[in-house]
């Protein structure tokens, strides 16, 4: 069968798109913090570990990687989903949203920005590289550290445990969690 349906070209990443949201944690070369939800993230490289983050170039986000060559990942638990949306909502260069939104947060080993408690893990990163694309910009990462809350994993993220829920962002204001099916492929 060949029931399907064309969607407008601007919407198509919706169909791809659906890895978790995660929040990328700076700092700028004042010292301030600053905190983004990103849903374009993903891993580049195994060994030695590289994960790419898509930054749009007018937010302080990008102002702060730039400026310091540092940013951390943190994965937020599903619970965290209002904090993810308010984050997301103002800008960094007009309010501290840490203080803002009362985000209770630890300082990084390696990467001198602060990481929100609660959130599932966290990938402490150097820039290795940047690729700029019209209004964005890739930040390739090197990663220097990997913590996880060790409920929420056991050598894979263990999405079908309530500690290993990650946010999934499917547009506008929806997003998905993983249910507590967990499928494996039979080997042939």
């Amino acid at each position: 069968m060949n029931n399907y349906q064309e969607i407008p070209k601007d919407s198509s990443h919706r169909l791809i798109n659906h890895g978790p949201v995660v929040w990328v944690s700076t700092r700028d070369n004042k010292g301030a913090y600053d905190i983004a939800p990103i849903a374009w993230g993903c891993p580049v490289r195994k060994d030695p570990p590289k994960l790419a983050v898509v930054v749009g170039n007018r937010h302080k986000t990008h102002e702060n990687i730039k400026a310091t060559g540092e940013f951390i990942v943190c994965v937020p638990h599903a619970t965290q989903i209002e904090l993810v949306k308010k984050t997301g909502s103002k800008s960094g260069m007009d309010l501290n949203k840490f203080e803002a939104f009362g985000i209770r947060a630890f300082q990084g080993k390696k990467v001198d920005a602060l990481i929100p408690e609660g959130c599932i893990g966290y990938l402490e990163c150097r820039v290795y590289s940047s690729v700029e694309v019209e209004k964005v910009e890739m930040f390739i990462g090197e990663v220097l550290s990997a913590n996880v809350n060790p409920e929420a994993y056991s050598g894979r993220l263990l999405t079908e445990k309530e500690e290993g829920k990650t946010l999934h962002h499917l547009g506008e204001r929806i997003f998905a969690v993983p249910s507590d099916a967990v499928l494996e492929a039979k080997s042939s």
